[in-house]
């Protein structure tokens, strides 16, 4: 078979215009010009030619195929070219130069090879040595590739062709100097090899010949840089022939004449090589010739070009190999380090230090700041240095200063790395030379940082907080917990640290100063206590001046120190001393300077404190002082106080202070403390109170406890108007809250709490009204409890006073004496009666349950006298002592008024008791007798009270009688109770059992409510507002009849004031608050318990209206849709024509809705997980109020979804369509909320839901009870997609709750979907979802239920694209479809109705949705049908496809056996014309990944279409109009086939059509006869240049070897047409384009077959820079840039090697010349773009391209694939490419 069938001749016609009027010197290939008359005139040489030619034919006629066939062939050629031997031309040399170059194809035989040399051996004898040289460019690239793959006996009849004909041209060679280099190379890459010293002879007189040894040394080097496969042969010519350089007249060689970089260059590609033996050659090479003191190296070489020799010299320390370590260490370290004599080391130190340091340190200090991001390239420089490391000659003075710079860049890779993968690869590699590198040197690295940081003369630049966190850097992610390090250096950096902070902190910014001193706190928390201790000799006598401290430590860490391995300047305990001093100096600096970083000073000193022992020559007296004095302003800061306190603490705790010392400072320090307990500011609480018990901790004694106590009383006024302000109560509270769990709480709290407590029995004080609200919030008072239990038991006179009789009445009463300390025992139980009284029921229980806890033996001893064990309960106890106060009576002697107040008391409290509903477990004890004996006195005892605690009073009066059973009040309130509405479903903090119901209800006034407003939202009222909302609470029944008509001011109200105090608290704990503004969460809490009352009652007499007015019906029967749910929550609705009642419901919903918002934003305040905004001095305290928040606002929620689920639901519904417009971060906490309320469980929330739905699409299938109010502001999709995020946030075990209501529900509609049509696709993602949960549990195996969930899927499937066919006219953009397709499936989901994006999400999951294969692949079947199919074959293709789409089918081509479903889809979509109008970005990322899964199960693909391809022919082809439109037509269909086999080849893998190489190899070899007469014509070379670009992107060069001919000849055609007087009608412009694309890849490839040909279209060698005298070009490029007038235009090629024409401004060049060209040939204008392409873009590409390619391969750079591949797809599928062949006939004409 042919190679290449049929002949193409050469053409004449005219050229593009080259914008020269006089001709240029350029090669000829018309035969007719060059032999003049003889061709016209001799019958001789016509004889000759037709011979030649009919052997031409013999090529393309025979078919060649077999090698024998070739042999044929190249006999009768050679018999041709003997006819006739006194004609010295050849006719026809171009295309018989191109014959015989693919008689040399490395496939063939060496028979055919041998043959084919003979021929080329007798035309150049022919031709002469004249002729030779004229045409070297047409017969040497031929032979080029010859000896890389010649066999034995082909190599000398080769060499000796090149022998005989090259060699004696000499200087006519330089064209193909650097070819026939590359073309040898291959013959001595083996020294033992056969002809070796003939190869290396050869190319030695080639050197000779050519007459000029700086042209061939610059050639050599240049071949041994590009090739990668001929280094080897190149290192061997080296070997033998490189001169010594070590000497001064090495500046004058030929090797550095006119570019000394690129000898260099040269040795670093060869130290670059893979091949460990090319690496070990050329550190021969460096060792031998061309030392490191070489004056080349030293003088003549450009900096950077030394430096990047060195640096690829160390490199191959990164092999790990012995033999090329030990051939860098004697190239670095000059030949003395051969002697390895100890008195040499200084040589070789002194050797490396004065030629290489400097340049090898600035090497891989550039190597660092590349930048670069690949984890390899990025970890290079540490790796090379940790090998370094291995002599210390080299490694000693490299390392530290290339240490930090190594850090510094594996830190930004941190910030910056595309994964954490990439960085923890690079992140192994700088632990690795971290921890190789001496800790001295590290701590020295470290310690000057710190200096340059701190020191430096501009301590306000961002350079110096950079310096500090890479120091932070070193010691959170390096090991730096050696022991050395923690005892030797840490210390060390930590002082001096200090004394620079002390002495230049006052420079600097405050940020600086704070990470300073959070680095000393970071030092100090590596140090352990082991660190300080003294030695045995003692060294406490040693005193160390200020100004000596850095200079000894400068000295220890200076480099001539560490060689001398310094000791070390200090001793432990003198450092330990230190540390003391320095920190209380900056610690006493801060206080006396008032520094706003005092806080963190305070915590360094006690962290040094705790690791050091006491340091017996520190005076502490200063320092203590100072904080004495700060402790005098008033305005002084939390910080100063909070870290006095712990270093008082400290200091005790060590001993420094003795006991006046600490009475002077307790006080005042606890005085301080305690004003910061203000609830109103309740920033620092927690912080405030653990600094408290820090002192206690360490103090013996109640000191704290008598500070607090004084505290307390001083602003106390007693007397007969007596005043107690709250203030003090309220800071107690706070105490009593952050310290009861401690187990030492009595010894803080006993005294103070006594004392808060005595305001109880002060009525009308502002402390009585707070200490009652503070107890009636407490949520349990066992630690209140045990302490008056403890008190009571240590009174003697309390004893048991044994058996009773029938009244109750003891036989013997306890007789009172003097000596009886009845006063405080009845202050004692007056506080627990006033306790009791104003206590909550969870007190009370926790009274009835808790056990009692007593520390004292008095207390235990009266526990057994009592007959108590340890698990009585307090309650037991209690109420026995009680009664043995009250049996007691009074002496003769003894004072009546103390005994009387005793009983009193006792009473009062045993009255408290008995209220409690848990007192039921004491009423065997009979004591009804014993309470009836003494009530009289205790009941009648006359108190005035004010407003609130009156009203307290007759509450607790109300419980007692309901404990006694029978009398009349109680029987009152059972029958109110029976008579009045029913209980409220929301759980109250007072119940209303606790609560009589007075009959009739009264109505009050209508300022009872103004009053009401008026109180609840006085800002004067906070500290007292728990009392206003208990008298709220007790107010509302008296309003249930008016409770509609003011439910929504009093709510309003309710809520504004919660959004206000909640909006001050967030201020409060900002991270800009400067003020302590007033507000606390006890208000908000009190707020919130009073909305919650107020909607409890309204929606309990909203139930009892609905339920008088409903119908008849049994409470159990059920009917319709979900009757079973929730039972008791829904009541009837009322009918529609009651519209007060259904006016009243909506006010309440209304209610609901506005408390639902408020709970939730307060909710999601403490659920935010971004804290940068908040106070970090606070966090404590902002954490504890969070939480209470949190805690309480859930607990609404909760009663509130329990009494209205699906109002409330709709509602947070709302909240998240708002918050996923808005906010869309916090969306997701709706979910959070719902999945964490105890009313709100899936088996509840999803059928509320699906009422919602019903509610909105078929309001009809509900009952009227459960449909929706439509209050809230959402559509039904809105509820669906909340419906499918909810779902995708259950656990996947609650599948089980819900399946029985999502089957039914999905049925319903299946019944009727048409209602549903907008949130169908929404519903398809659901199923799926719960497909893939029920797959992960064991709920799912059930077989029955699965086919049931596939079944629905595949109907609701079919459904959505029945009820709403896909649109396939939409266009969207897209960047925003692409956009939308990297979202994940939430994001998706959002989007509601898309049933593309939807899609994506859902069929991955087929599988587990569906089970069986058959109904997976039905599924496919649908979506194909009703998805792709449309939007494929729709006008709008392809616009009208985005990356969604394109998803879907690639998930569809991932279903097994499912190619049958999209297989036709895509074929038909590939097949379509309109398919290259892809957008490129949609091509890369989506549809080549998709063809390349298309073509594994389908590889004839290709084939088929190669056998579409018809030859291009003249037979039957007509002339006129219908010729041309026959001809358009028929190059229409093959620029379309040729493009998608481009295609084809580019989505494929590598070499993955290399069964089809030889087809593509004719198919192209036919395409490139074609002319502008033939069908198809040439206007099909465009795309037949994007097939040859595709294959060299995709096709291993080794392949390639057989195309090489016809791409160089092809390409030299098509550049010859721009030379001014060709004339050529098969080239337009925009085909000249694209063979300079063509040509413009292979340059940047660069295959090492293609170099061999470079030469013919570039200047390849140094004269593309430094061009000689009389220079005249003869690569092609250089040929039409020397017709042309253009300026050279200089582009740098950058750190890779980019196409030159990739660049943006060609593209957009390239669009305009096409649109001109299509509106000129539309509207028959001549040549409508004008040359524009000519013009903008090849001149100025012909003009640089030899500068730029020379420049591309002397910076060594990678070659761009990626550029080359955007460029090749931006010409396959833009609009610039694809009308190029219509364009054709208009710009040929122009041309």
């Amino acid at each position: 078979m042919s190679l290449e069938p049929g002949i193409r001749r050469e053409h004449s016609s005219s050229p593009i215009s080259s914008g020269r009027s006089s001709p240029a010197p350029r090669r000829r290939n018309d035969d007719d010009c060059l032999l003049g008359d003889i061709a016209r005139k001799d019958p001789k040489y016509k004889r000759y030619t037709a011979n030649i030619e009919r052997a031409l034919v013999l090529f393309e006629a025979h078919a060649l195929q077999e090698w024998a066939d070739y042999i044929s062939f190249l006999g009768r050629l050679l018999k041709a070219l003997q006819s006739y031997p006194t004609f010295p031309q050849i006719p026809q040399r171009v295309l018989v130069s191109k014959r015989l170059a693919q008689c040399l194809n490395a496939r063939l035989p060496s028979g055919v090879h041998q043959k084919t040399i003979e021929v080329y051996s007798y035309i150049f004898s022919l031709i002469g040595r004249d002729g030779l040289a004229n045409d070297l460019a047409i017969w040497t690239p031929g032979l080029m590739p010859v000896l890389s793959y010649a066999s034995i006996t082909v190599k000398p009849h080769f060499l000796s062709l090149l022998e005989t004909f090259y060699l004696p041209l000499g200087r006519k060679l330089r064209p193909a100097l650097k070819s026939l280099i590359l073309a040898l190379l291959p013959g001595i890459d083996e020294e033992g090899g056969e002809y070796f010293d003939e190869t290396f002879n050869l190319l030695e007189s080639i050197r000779i010949a050519v007459g000029e040894d700086t042209y061939f040394w610059q050639c050599f080097l240049l071949a041994t840089i590009t090739s990668h496969a001929r280094r080897q042969g190149a290192l061997a010519f080296l070997t033998r022939k490189l001169p010594k350089m070590d000497t001064e007249e090495a500046l004058t060689s030929a090797l550095v004449s006119p570019e000394p970089g690129l000898l260099l260059r040269c040795f670093s590609a060869g130290l670059h090589d893979d091949n460990l033996l090319v690496q070990r050659g050329f550190l021969d090479l460096l060792v031998q010739n061309l030392p490191l003191s070489s004056p080349i190296l030293q003088k003549l070489a450009n900096l950077l070009d030394l430096q990047l020799l060195i640096t690829s010299a160390t490199g191959v320390v990164l092999r790990r190999d012995m033999s090329l370590n030990r051939r860098l260490w004697v190239w670095l370290l000059g030949p003395e380090f051969q002697d390895q004599l100890p008195s040499n080391s200084h040589l070789r130190t002194e050797y490396f230090h004065r030629n290489g340091l400097t340049h090898l340190i600035a090497g891989l200090r550039k190597m660092i700041d590349s930048g670069r991001m690949e984890p390899a390239e990025r970890a290079k420089p540490a790796r090379i240095c940790l090998s370094l490391m291995d002599r210390w000659e080299i490694g000693g003075p490299v390392v530290p200063d290339l240490f930090l710079p190594i850090i510094q860049s594996i830190m930004d890779y941190q910030k910056n790395a595309a994964s954490t993968e990439q960085y923890q690869e690079v992140m192994r590699s700088g632990a690795m030379f971290f921890d190789g590198v001496e800790s001295h040197l590290i701590w020295g690295v470290i310690y000057g940082t710190l200096e340059s940081a701190i020191t430096g003369p501009t301590l306000r630049d961002p350079e110096s907080m950079e310096k500090l966190e890479l120091v932070n850097f070193i010691l959170r992610t390096f090991n730096v917990r050696e022991e050395e390090m923690i005892i030797l250096h840490a210390p060390l950096v930590v002082i001096a640290l200090l004394v620079m902070l002390r002495d230049y902190i006052h420079k600097g910014t405050s940020q600086l100063s704070a990470k300073a001193f959070s680095l000393v706190e970071t030092f100090l928390e590596l140090i352990p206590q082991r660190a300080f201790q003294a030695s045995k000799d003692g060294d406490v006598s040693v005193v160390v001046k200020d100004e000596d401290i850095l200079p000894a430590i400068n000295k220890f860490y200076s480099r001539q120190s560490v060689k001398a391995n310094a000791t070390v300047p200090f001793t432990a305990s003198v450092i330990g001393r230190l540390l003391v001093r320095e920190t209380s100096r900056i610690v006493r600096e801060a206080i006396i300077s008032r520094q706003d970083d005092s806080g963190i000073r305070y915590k360094l000193l006690v962290q040094v404190l705790k690791k050091i022992p006491r340091a017996e020559a520190w005076d502490e007296t200063p320092l203590t002082k100072a904080i004495l004095d700060a402790l005098s302003p008033n305005d002084l800061r939390f910080s100063t106080l909070h870290g006095s306190t712990h270093v008082i603490a400290s200091l005790c705790a060590n001993g420094y202070l003795n006991k006046s010392t600490i009475d002077d400072l307790v006080f005042p320090i606890v005085n301080r403390l305690w004003n910061f307990l203000s609830p109103d500011t309740p920033k620092y609480h927690v912080e405030a109170v653990r600094a408290l018990w820090a002192l206690q901790d360490v103090l013996e004694g109640r000191r704290v406890e008598a500070a607090i106590s004084t505290f307390m009383t001083k602003d106390d006024f007693r007397g007969v108007h007596e005043v107690r302000h709250a203030e003090s109560g309220r800071r107690f509270v706070v105490l009593w809250t952050h310290s009861i769990g401690n187990p030492k709480y009595d010894m803080v709290l006993t005294r103070p709490m006594l004392l808060f407590l005595d305001s109880l029995i002060e009525e009308g004080t502002e402390l009585h009204i707070f200490a009652q609200g503070w107890l009636q919030n407490l949520q349990a008072t066992t630690k209140v409890s045990n302490i008056f239990v403890t008190k009571l038991l240590s009174f003697p006179f309390l004893k048991n006073p044994g058996s009773r009789d029938v009244n109750g009445n003891p036989h013997k009463r306890h007789i009172f004496t003097p000596e009886d300390d009845l006063d405080i025992c009845s202050y004692y139980l007056q506080t627990l009666s006033n306790v009791l009284r104003f206590s909550t029921e969870q007190a009370m229980a926790s009274l009835a349950k808790d056990k009692i806890t007593v520390n004292d033996d008095v207390a235990a001893g009266m526990l057994k006298e009592y007959g108590f064990d340890e698990e009585a309960t307090l309650q037991e106890v209690l109420i026995q002592i009680l009664i043995s106060a009250i049996d007691g009576e009074s002496s003769e002697s003894c004072n009546t008024q103390a005994v009387s107040k005793l009983h009193r008391t006792a009473l009062s409290v045993l009255h408290q008791i008995l209220l409690s509903p848990y007192a039921e477990s004491v009423a065997g004890l009979e004591i009804e007798n014993i309470l009836i004996a003494r009530l009289v006195s205790l009941l009648n005892s006359p108190d005035t009270y004010t407003q609130v605690p009156l009203l307290d009073v007759l509450f607790a009066a109300l419980k007692l009688s309901l404990l006694r059973s029978g009398s009349p009040l109680n029987n009152a309130r059972r029958a109110s109770m029976d008579a009045g509405p029913k209980s409220s479903r929301l759980s109250l903090s007072i119940g209303d059992s606790e609560r009589p119901n007075p009959a009739p209800q009264p109505i009050p006034p209508a300022q009872l409510v103004k009053c009401l407003i008026g109180g609840l939202s006085s800002p004067s009222g906070r500290p007292v507002l728990d009392s206003w909302v208990s008298f709220l609470a007790e107010c509302l029944p008296l309003l249930s009849q008016v409770i509609f008509q003011i439910l929504i001011p009093l709510v309003e109200c309710m809520v504004e004031q919660i959004r206000k105090t909640f909006e001050a608290l967030k201020v409060l704990y900002s991270q800009g608050a400067t003020t302590l503004v007033a507000s606390s969460e006890y208000v908000l809490v009190s707020l919130m318990n009073g909305l919650e009352q107020i909607l409890a009652v309204a929606h309990d007499k909203l139930m009892t209206e609905e339920v008088k007015n409903q119908n008849p019906k049994n409470p159990n029967e059920t009917s319709g849709f979900f009757g079973t749910m929730v039972s008791g929550v829904f009541a009837s609705e009322l009918p529609q024509s009651r519209n007060a009642a259904a006016n009243n419901r909506l006010t309440v919903l209304l209610c609901f809705q506005d408390t639902v918002k408020i709970c939730y934003n307060i909710w999601s305040w403490g659920d935010q997980s971004n804290g940068s905004n908040l106070d970090s001095s606070s966090l404590g305290s902002f954490g504890y109020t969070s939480m209470r928040l949190r805690s309480r606002s859930r607990r609404i929620l909760e009663h509130m979804f329990a009494a209205e689920t699906l109002e409330c639901l709709e509602t947070l519904i709302q909240l998240w369509v708002n918050l996923g417009k808005t906010e869309e971060s916090r969306s997701g906490s709706i979910f959070k909320l719902v999945n964490v309320l105890d009313g709100s469980r899936p088996k509840f929330t999803v059928p509320a839901i699906f009422n919602s739905i019903y509610s909105r699409t078929n309001p009809s299938a509900l009952e009227p009870y459960r449909k929706s109010t439509l209050t809230a502001e959402i559509t039904d999709l809105d509820v669906v997609v909340f419906l499918v995020q909810y779902a995708q946030s259950l656990e996947d075990d609650a599948m089980d709750e819900i399946w029985s209501e999502c089957m039914t529900f999905l049925k319903d509609v299946l019944a009727n979907p048409f209602p549903y049509r907008q949130s169908l696709p929404s519903l398809l993602y659901f199923i799926s979802i719960l497909g893939e949960k029920v797959d992960n549990t064991n709920f799912g195996e059930q077989k029955k239920m699965r086919k049931e969930l596939g079944d629905l899927f595949l109907r609701l499937l079919t459904s959505v694209f029945t009820v709403r066919p896909i649109n396939t006219s939409a266009i969207e953009p897209a960047s925003d479809m692409e956009a939308d397709s990297k979202g994940d499936s939430v994001t998706r989901a959002k989007s509601g109705d898309n049933i593309i994006e939807i899609l994506v999400s859902v069929v991955p999951s087929l599988r587990k949705v569906l089970i069986e294969q058959e109904r997976v692949l039905t599924a496919a079947t649908t979506i194909s049908t009703s998805v792709i199919s449309p939007m494929f074959r729709a006008k709008a293709f392809p616009q009208n496809v985005s990356s969604s789409l394109l998803e879907v089918l690639y998930q569809l081509t991932r279903i097994s056996n499912a190619q049958k479903v999209w297989k036709k889809d895509l074929s038909d979509a590939f097949n379509d014309p309109k398919f290259f109008s892809f957008s490129v970005s949609l091509v890369k990322d989506k549809l080549i990944p998709l063809l390349r899964q298309w073509m594994i199960g389908d590889r004839d693909r290709l084939t088929d279409l190669l056998t579409k391809i018809t030859p291009p022919t003249t037979a039957g082809v007509l002339f006129g109009v219908g010729a041309t439109s026959a001809r358009a037509e028929a190059d229409r269909k093959t620029q379309l086939i040729l493009r998608r086999i481009a295609c084809l080849i580019f989505a494929a893998d590598t070499d993955n059509f290399l069964v089809n190489i030889k087809e593509i190899e004719d198919m192209v070899v036919e395409l490139l006869n074609a002319t502008s007469v033939t069908s198809p014509s040439s206007s099909t070379r465009s795309d037949l240049y994007l097939v040859l670009r595709a294959l060299i992107l995709r096709m291993s060069p080794l392949h390639l070897n057989s195309f090489w001919p016809f791409i160089n000849a092809e390409l030299q055609a098509a550049i010859s047409s721009l030379l001014p007087d060709e004339d050529s009608d098969s080239y337009t412009e925009f085909t000249v384009l694209q063979a300079c694309k063509l040509l413009d890849t292979l340059l940047v490839i660069a295959p090492d077959e293609f170099q061999l040909h470079e030469w013919l279209f570039i200047t390849d060698t140094i004269e593309a820079v430094y061009r000689p005298p009389n220079w005249s070009p003869t690569a092609l490029t250089d040929q039409v840039a020397s017709v042309s007038s253009a300026n050279t235009s200089i582009v740098s090629p950058g750190s890779t090697r980019r196409p030159w024409l990739s660049h943006e401004s060609v593209r957009e060049v390239e669009k305009a010349a096409l649109s001109a060209t299509a509106a000129g040939s539309a509207a028959g204008t001549l040549n409508p773009a004008g040359g524009q392409i000519t013009e903008k873009i090849l001149r100025p590409f012909f003009s640089s391209l030899s500068l730029y390619a020379y420049e591309s391969t002397y910076s060594m750079g990678p070659a761009d694939m990626a550029a080359c591949e955007e460029m090749f797809l931006a010409d396959l599928f833009e609009d610039v490419g694809g009308a190029v062949g219509v364009a054709g006939s208009g710009a040929a004409s122009a041309l």
